[in-house]
């Protein structure tokens, strides 16, 4: 009688068991861990059910939505359904696209599914942000730009991605654009810490001479007795004409904005000022436009004596600006009819290139 009653109890408490098992079960295949459980036991139709279940609850971004998607991939390819694999790679990547998975346990057929769908994707990714990157940059939100552009060189660093010949113009223009932005961001940190001072050196007077063009290091910028002929190259809307070589692009020198000049003061008049051939090649680069400007610094013979982007114009060119801005000669400043140093401010454009 006795061992009937302790089978009983154990049949009791097995049943028990068994509940809280099942029940524990249920629960887990509610989570993201039970699919993972349901997929490693090959029930891929039972994991797609719970996946779908999460994938609706879930952020549509985020670790969690790609890891989510990224299993729903797996079980797809375990089903054969390619197409659906497909879609639920991309989907995880464009939730996370740095979330890597980990397909060191996969079989190498399917690990190569996934290496050929973020090859394919990630540079798409990187494409989008570094447009909305450019976007934030002409908002003035360089900090926010700097984030898009760093992203864009942590994704095309990928394996398999980095040194791709048909990425490189991609990522030269995120590395130069993440080096702009960074300039401009330490330079607004700078002005706001310093307190600006008067400027002891007479400012350039204004100038109403039309921008004047250079194509592939010409000079420009030419003395007073020429720019009737500059003024005159000009259509009728005011726009720089087309030059007849059709250069695949054409770098810009603007004077100043309006200031006013102490009484007696004459600006400095370029006498030679060109500027470096703008070759950014037939990539990515070709299709943008950029703007700075350099200051420079003449003495009372003419001669540069000091030159600093005062906006970095294309990190790059910016060297190559530098350089060829101790070459410039100017027709001094004079102050009451005597020579005197002066500074000038010089807007840099580089045009993208013309179709």
């Amino acid at each position: 009688m006795k061992h009937v009653r302790r089978c009983g109890y154990f049949a009791a408490l097995l049943a028990a068991g068994l509940t809280v098992a099942l029940g524990t079960v249920v629960r887990a295949q509610d989570e993201l861990g039970g699919a993972k459980t349901l997929y490693v036991n090959a029930s891929y139709e039972e994991a797609l059910t719970v996946l779908d279940k999460q994938a609706g609850a879930a952020d549509a971004s985020g670790t969690k939505a790609a890891e989510i998607q990224y299993y729903r991939a797996l079980c797809f390819i375990a089903l054969g359904r390619t197409a659906e694999a497909d879609q639920a790679i991309a989907l995880s990547v464009s939730a996370d696209p740095f979330s890597v998975p980990d397909t060191s346990e996969l079989s190498p057929r399917v690990a190569s599914v996934f290496t050929a769908a973020r090859a394919r994707l990630i540079p798409e990714v990187a494409r989008a942000a570094l447009a909305e990157g450019r976007q934030l940059m002409q908002k003035g939100d360089a900090a926010g730009a700097n984030r898009r552009f760093d992203a864009v060189t942590k994704l095309l660093s990928e394996p398999g991605l980095a040194g791709r010949a048909d990425l490189i113009d991609l990522t030269l223009a995120a590395t130069a654009f993440s080096e702009l932005t960074k300039a401009q961001m330490a330079a607004a940190a700078a002005a706001a810490a310093v307190v600006p001072a008067p400027q002891p050196v007479p400012p350039a007077a204004a100038s109403t001479e039309p921008p004047a063009v250079a194509t592939n290091g010409a000079p420009v910028g030419a003395p007073a007795s020429t720019s009737p002929s500059l003024a005159a190259s000009r259509n009728a809307s005011g726009a720089q004409p087309t030059p007849a070589a059709r250069p695949p692009s054409a770098t810009t020198l603007r004077p100043p904005s309006a200031a006013t000049a102490p009484p007696g003061f004459v600006p400095a008049v370029p006498v030679s000022q060109a500027v470096p051939a703008w070759n950014p090649g037939t990539g990515l680069i070709a299709t943008m436009g950029f703007s700075g400007a350099v200051r420079v610094t003449i003495d009372a013979t003419g001669k540069v004596t000091a030159a600093a982007m005062e906006q970095s114009v294309y990190p790059p060119y910016d060297r190559q600006i530098l350089v060829a801005a101790r070459d410039w000669t100017y027709r001094p400043a004079t102050q009451n009819g005597k020579p005197v140093a002066s500074e000038r401010l010089v807007e840099i454009v580089l045009r993208p290139r013309t179709p």
